[in-house]
């Protein structure tokens, strides 16, 4: 990873803190930014440490928000 990439990454992290009204933020609020941002990027990031339980988390909302998606589609035909 190139300096410029890293540099980009924290200024990304400083708009997230910058938005909080208070200017903290947990964990679990930056990593989520992180995945929707690049959730390939993410899970690659988390591969063999703590992070791991995040991406399985994220992907359980993911698919759970995705099941109620379709459930309204459906109901709405």
């Amino acid at each position: 990873m190139s300096t410029q990439q890293r540099l980009k990454r924290v200024a990304k992290l400083q708009n997230v803190l910058r938005q909080q009204s208070d200017g903290s933020s947990t964990l679990e609020e930056l990593c989520r930014s992180m995945w929707r941002s690049n959730k390939k990027h993410f899970i690659e990031m988390a591969k063999n440490n703590s992070y791991q339980l995040f991406v399985y988390q994220f992907e359980q909302e993911d698919a759970s928000a995705a099941l109620m998606a379709h459930r309204r589609v459906a109901a709405r035909r």
